[in-house]
Order: structure tokens, then sequence, then C-alpha cells
């Protein structure tokens, strides 16, 4: 890489700030002088590149300047405030953001210091996006390079960027970065499955590609000359992502790329639609696939119109349509169009990612499910968009449409169905908030089992803070409650863990607490998880120590026979209820949403107003059954959900 090239590509900046790069481009190269990179080539060539590719980006003069700078903090003896000094605050900013943590300690493994630097990285994001676009410049480079690693470095890097970087870098829009990324690292990072997957590929290719193309040909015919048809190719990785590495999955064919329908002479969204129709009189179509981003587009600004088509029996054809400015938008995405806007789903997630608690795999799985994943759009009864993750709640739309509206959460309604509040939500669902009307949610307080089953980082929040508001007390007598539902779901004796002092500090300790009322208390506000602590339980039953089995033996039980036989078939429920209107509508609705069979029903009335069912049901795992005992304790009225023996 050299000079020249980023004085060519840098054309489009004024004079003076021309002259400002390439005089941060004579300071990085003394800052690197006399380094070189794994490969053996000088070090210099590395910035250069990652400012090269910026400027394709049409990126600002200090982005640009940071980007030349990125690694010298890093690699020299050239301090922050050596930068600071000579470049401005704001491109030290830039650099600092970028800069990994490798000169502060961490206890723990490599993985640990990763994420305190990833975390770094999206903590100075939050309030400047340039950083993850000089990192993912960073990273597109040291791709670009990777054969030139020990294969140890070169594994590593390869895994760790389809993790972080190929999801950031569709975040960003940049879908020639995401691809070149899978490209290289699937058959690095994982060979075994690369070679799979890629043979399996290219047979279900081989064998749609007739009816594929001819139904190209077919379109470029039947519509107007401005209209260009190709098919577009995924990536091997792409695809096994999609499918979460089920080869089995591969049968259903729409799985294996998509058709671009291309507009090339209009502007006009309603073009699209246009050549919908026309494309929907020529071919069957599923009426479920259909998608509308060009009225409701994706948080990094993607337009088109989504639809399916039966080009078979069994074939089925995923199709795109977009104007050519959409796809150029899109493909050719420009620094321009980078646009810092706070009140974007992006900032808002970063935000709360900031304020969230440091939890090394917490932080990960959050930074996953509410940033890197792609995200769906939902509708308010009255038409408004409003942008989620994947699988999100009732709880997490109540969130985003108001915050203070957890407080006094009920239910809510799905297409027009009741549903429990935490009923996870599917891309176009419209829906409405069942709120009660004096505050509180159901049955009086917020559910602390919402904490689990919320995706967005910022509605977990904010119901940790509205359930730790609480006194201590009340959330011992909570996290009491908690275990016990938890304990009963799982058919589990409670004595024990609510009588022998013992086996609760020696629960306590194990779960890093320095009470069994501090660990009450941090399941009462959701800080813990119910769940965490009946695992570590059932542990301490099926490994008993001395004085656990002579308790045992004292009642003639041995721990193994209480604990829940995940295999079951079989299982009695009754569920107590104050009786009221479509009652068991949403009762018998929990058990057809998880496709669960009833066995046996029976209805009794307990005067003065309440009801008793008595259910048996079949489930296929205890998975399946916990998530339908959640469902079932969150209907408005239910007020008691047991597991009979």
């Amino acid at each position: 890489m050299e000079a020249s090239y980023l004085l060519a590509a840098i054309g489009y900046l004024p004079q003076p700030q021309q002259e400002q790069v390439l005089l941060a481009l004579k300071r990085a190269e003394k800052f690197h002088e006399g380094q070189q990179r794994d490969s053996g080539e000088p070090y210099i060539t590395h910035p250069l590149a990652v400012a090269e590719y910026l400027a394709r980006l049409e990126a600002s003069a200090t982005t640009l300047k940071a980007a030349l700078l990125h690694d010298v903090v890093e690699d020299s003896h050239t301090t922050l405030e050596e930068v600071e000094r000579e470049f401005g605050k704001e491109v030290a900013h830039l650099v600092d953001g970028v800069t990994k943590l490798s000169h502060l300690r961490y206890e723990g493994k490599r993985e640990q210091r990763q994420v305190a630097s990833l975390r770094k990285l999206l903590l100075t994001a939050h309030g400047d996006l340039r950083v993850i676009l000089i990192k993912l410049a960073d990273r597109w480079h040291n791709i670009e390079t990777i054969q030139g690693l020990r294969a140890d470095k070169r594994d590593r890097v390869a895994l760790e960027t389809l993790d972080i970087y190929v999801p950031f870098a569709r975040l960003a829009g940049l879908w020639d970065m995401k691809s070149r990324f899978e490209e290289v690292c699937f058959p690095i990072a994982m060979p075994n499955e690369y070679a799979l997957w890629h043979e399996k590929i290219a047979q279900v290719r081989e064998a749609v590609a007739p009816e594929r193309q001819a139904f190209i040909a077919r379109v470029n015919m039947a519509t107007k000359e401005d209209v260009h048809g190709e098919i577009q190719y995924m990536t091997d990785y792409e695809i096994y992502s999609k499918l979460q590495g089920n080869l089995h999955r591969l049968k259903d064919v729409q799985n294996v790329d998509t058709a671009l329908i291309l507009l090339l002479g209009t502007i006009q969204p309603m073009e699209c639609y246009r050549v919908l129709g026309e494309i929907h009189a020529l071919y069957p179509t599923s009426s479920l696939s259909f998608r509308d981003y060009i009225n409701a587009p994706q948080p990094n600004g993607y337009r088109a119109l989504h639809t399916t088509i039966f080009l078979g029996k069994e074939h089925r054809l995923r199709l795109r349509i977009q104007t050519n400015q959409m796809y150029e938008y899109v493909a050719k995405r420009k620094f321009s169009t980078w646009v810092p806007d706070e009140v974007t789903d992006i900032y808002r997630a970063l935000g709360s990612l900031r304020k969230a608690p440091f939890e090394e795999q917490q932080y990960l799985k959050d930074l996953r499910e509410t940033i890197l994943k792609e995200r769906m759009n939902v509708f308010t009864s009255s038409g408004d968009v409003i942008t989620l993750p994947q699988h999100a709640t009732g709880v997490d739309f109540a969130f985003r449409v108001n915050p203070d509206h957890i407080s006094y959460l009920q239910a809510i309604r799905v297409n027009g169905n009741l549903r429990e509040a935490t009923h996870i939500l599917q891309e176009g669902d419209v829906v409405e908030l069942v709120l009660a009307k004096n505050g509180a949610g159901t049955n009086g307080t917020i559910p602390t089992i919402w904490v689990d089953k919320v995706k967005s980082v910022d509605a977990r929040e904010k119901l940790r803070q509205s359930l730790g508001q609480s006194p201590f007390e009340d959330q011992v007598i909570a996290g009491s409650e908690i275990l016990n539902q938890e304990l009963q779901k799982r058919r589990l004796p409670r004595w024990w863990l609510f009588h022998l002092n013992k086996i609760q500090s020696q629960l306590a300790q194990k779960m890093g607490k320095a009470s069994f009322d501090d660990l009450l208390s941090d399941v009462g506000t959701g800080l813990l998880s119910a769940s965490k602590v009946i695992d570590e339980y059932i542990l301490m039953l099926q490994i008993p120590s001395i004085w656990t089995t002579r308790i045992l033996h004292f009642f003639h039980l041995l721990p193994r026979s209480r604990v829940l036989d995940k295999e079951a078939k079989v299982m009695d429920i009754e569920v107590y209820a104050e009786d009221r209107k479509g009652l068991i509508h949403d009762v018998t609705g929990c058990f057809a949403e998880r496709d669960i069979n009833i066995a046996k029903f029976e209805i009794f009335a307990v005067p003065p107003k309440d009801a008793l069912y008595k259910i048996r049901l079949e489930v296929k795992n205890f998975d399946t059954f916990s998530d339908l005992y959640d469902a079932l304790v969150q209907i408005p009225n239910v007020k008691q959900v047991l597991r009979k023996k």
C-alpha cells in the first residue's frame, strides 16, 4: 500500500484537509519507523490501508487522521497526550477508543481481556460511531493479510471476526466487508464445518439453477426494460449461520441465495410495488413472507420489498425488490450517511450497555442479543413502527412505547389475541398493551420473571431498578416466593432449602453471597437468576456431604429420587385463579401456542369466585414445561400454578 493510493482516494476533501491527512501520515511513518507486521511488511502499510478504505467511504479528515494514528499508542512509545497535543482532542478521542487495553492488567483469561477491550470500544462508540468504523476497517485489513499470522493467532482472529465483527459490519451496512470477513474466516475458524457445508450448498445450487435462471429470464422479458433481475449468492457462512448449523434445513432451498430485482430507471419507491404485483401475477406466492422495508426501513438504512414465490412444488425463492438508489445506498454506503442520532435504536442499545453491570459473559450475551443480531419491526395498533431485537417480548415492546408502561403492564394483544406479557413477538405483529388502571402489573406487582425474559438491555435495567426500589425485607420475601415457584416447577423439596442453615450458608457461599438473605434479595430484585440458584441446589442434593446424607437417610429419601426427571412425558398441574370471562381461553391458549397436548382437563368452582383447573399434560421436555409454567403464572387473575406428584 503506497501513499499515492491514499492521496488519490482523498480527492473529495478540501486541499487544507488533504494536507492535514498527509501530515498525520508522515507522523505515523515516524512513529512506526522500523516496525514490521507479522507478514514481514513495513508496519505503516497497515494504517495506510485502513485510512484508504475509509477514504473510499468518504470519511472526514478527522477520521482519516485517527485511522492513520490508531495503533501508535499501543505499538510505539507515543502517548495519547502527544497525539492530542499535535492533532487535537477529537483525534485523540478516536485513537483512544480503538486502542486495545493490552497495557492494563486483567485477572482471568484472554477472553475476559478481550471483553474489556470491546466494552471500552463500545462505550466510546456511544458518543461517536466513527470509532466502530475505524475498528472495522482495521479488522478488514488484518483479515486481508491473515495468512501471514501464526496458525494459533490466525484461528483466534478468524473466530473472533465471525463472532463480533461480521455482525458489526452488517449493522453498519458494509455488506462487501461482511461478505469478505465470512469468505476468509469460515474456512480458517471452522474448517470441518466449512468443507461439509461448502459441498452441500454447491449441490443445492446445482439442483435449483435451471428453474432460477428461467425465472430471471422471464422477469427480464415480462417487465419493463429498466428492470434487471439476478441471483444474489450468499456466502457459505451466511447460510450456515442462518440455519444455525442444521444441515437438514438445507432441504428448504429458499434458505440458499436470493433473487434481486433492481429498478434501474426510477427513484420512485411506488414502482417497486408495481413490479411486485407483476411478479405475483406470474407466480404463486407465500403471503406470510411479505415484508415492507420501504415504509419501515431497517436501522442501518436498508430499504426493499421482500417476498417469496414458488417456482415448483418444493422450490421457493426469496426475492428482494429495490430501486437502484436503494441498492446503491446500501451497497456503496458513504460515511456521510452516518449521522449521529442519539434517539436511534443503535445508540439507545449502546447507551444501555454503557450503564449495565459489567460481568463478562452477560455483557457479551447482551451485546449479541441487543445489538449484533438482526432486528425486527412490529407495529402499534395505530400503525407506528417499533424496532426490537429478534425474539423480543411484549415487555420489550411496552418499554419502547413508554418505559413507564412496564409498571402497569398486565398482558398484550398480538394481532387481536390476548397473550401473556412475555409472549415472544414475530416480525410484522400488531401489538396492543393491556394496562392496569391503578399501576403495578400482573397480580399487583412487577413479576421478577420478566427480568430473565426481556431481550433489550434497557428494558432489563428498568425492571431491575423498579424491583430494586423495594425495602430489603420485601426483596427477601419476593426472592423466597420466586425460589418456591422454581422448586414447585421442578418438583423439588423445599424444606431443606428453607429450614437448614447449613444448606443455606453453603448455597450462599457457592453463589458468591455473604448470606442466604442476600441471595434471596438478589433473586427478588432480579439480579440473580432463580434457575441458577436451583441448579446449584440440585448439585448439592445430587452430591451430598456427610451431614446432608444423614438428614436424607433420616427422612428415608435419596436426593436423586426428588430431582425432576427431564424425560417425563406426562405431568399433572393445578391452576388456581380468580374466575373471569375468557380465562379458560387464555389458559388453553398457552398450551396451544406451545403445541402441548392436554390429556385431561377438569374445572372446579372454588367459592366465592375462584376456579381450580386440574390439567394432565404431555410435554416433550422440561424446557417446554418451564416455558408453559412461566406463561401460566403471568395470565391475569391466575394466583398460583402447582405441579402435582
